[in-house]
Parts: structure tokens; C-alpha cells; sequence
């Protein structure tokens, strides 16, 4: 399944989708990631994510990448967690959303919780605007030029990976005739 999403991943950096449709995607993954799944707001955020025009596979490759490293962010998410939580004038809000039936199971008093969203938030645009940049810039002739190297071209002789990129380029040329 991973492989298949692998190669959406590099169909899509090659297909006529949206550079910003991708950034946004790995921008809601690196989101995703910084907060601790197994919580409501997790949960609810990533089936939002099916109705809001992103690149699935991107979402999942890179949420996947990114939770590896998600904890070298935990001590400066925990940081902004403590300090909003902490916040005098908002403890009132804190108390009332407590109270409030299903919104605990969202673990908002977490400080992982609540400064993983913020933190998440406060960088979604510059994560989804540098990846849209890099996009742009992998399809105006970085592609062309990583095809060219010999050490690639060597790569794809291979007789595995020739008989893979065969199989892919079947499958995504039957599911476009599907379309």
C-alpha cells in the first residue's frame, strides 16, 4: 500500500495537479504530525482532510515522514501548549470547553495537544508555500535535469526497477482510462 502511495506521490509531482493542492497537503501533514494521534482533534482533523481539495497520497506519504521526526518538535510544542493553557484570562475558556460533552476526549488541555495545533497552525502557510515553491521548481526543469544524470539512468535499467516503473506505468495509464 506504501508503494502505491509512493508512486501517486511521484505521479503527482509530474501530473498537471496543483502545486498548491500538494503544498497544502504536506503542510496538513506536518500539521497532523505535530499533533499526538489517538485524540478526538486528530481524528476529526484528518477526516476533514478528505473534503478539502489536497493530494491524499501526499497527506499520507509525508504524514508519515513527518511523524518520524514530529518529536524533535515536542519540547517547543510543549512549550506554547503550557503557556496558552496556562494563559489567566484564558482559564474561563478552558473551563467552559471542559465542560462542554465530547470536547475532552479532544485532549485541548494537553499541552502536546494544544501547542502541536498552534504550533501547526501558526506554519501551515510557510510549509504549504516553501513545498509549493519546491514543486514549481522540480517541474520547471530540476525533473528534467535528475533524469539526465547517468547515475539515474543506470538506476532505472535495473531489471527490477524497470520491471516496477512497467507495472506502475500500466496501472496509472488503466485507472486513466477508467477516469
Amino acid at each position: 500500500m506504501f508503494i502505491v502511495w509512493i508512486a501517486k506521490v511521484v505521479a503527482a509531482l509530474n501530473a498537471n495537479t496543483r502545486s498548491t493542492e500538494i503544498g497544502a497537503a504536506i503542510a496538513y501533514a506536518f500539521l497532523l504530525a505535530l499533533i499526538p494521534a489517538g485524540n478526538l482533534l486528530w481524528i476529526a482533523l484528518l477526516v476533514l482532510s478528505f473534503f478539502v481539495r489536497i493530494n491524499n497520497a501526499m497527506l499520507f506519504v509525508f504524514l508519515a515522514v513527518f511523524s518520524l521526526f514530529a518529536a524533535i518538535f515536542d519540547p517547543l510544542t510543549d512549550l506554547v501548549g503550557y503557556a496558552v493553557l496556562k494563559a489567566g484570562f484564558l482559564t474561563s475558556l478552558w473551563t467552559s470547553l471542559a465542560n462542554i460533552p465530547f470536547v475532552p476526549w479532544t485532549k485541548f488541555n494537553n499541552t502536546l495537544v494544544m501547542g502541536g495545533l498552534l504550533v501547526g497552525l501558526v506554519l501551515f502557510v510557510p510549509v504549504a508555500w516553501a513545498f509549493s515553491a519546491l514543486v514549481k521548481a522540480w517541474r520547471s526543469g530540476v525533473r528534467e535535469k535528475l533524469y539526465n544524470l547517468k547515475a539515474v539512468q543506470a538506476f532505472l535499467k535495473w531489471p527490477v526497477v524497470s520491471t516496477i516503473t512497467k507495472i506502475f506505468g500500466k496501472i496509472f495509464s488503466v485507472a486513466k482510462g477508467l477516469a
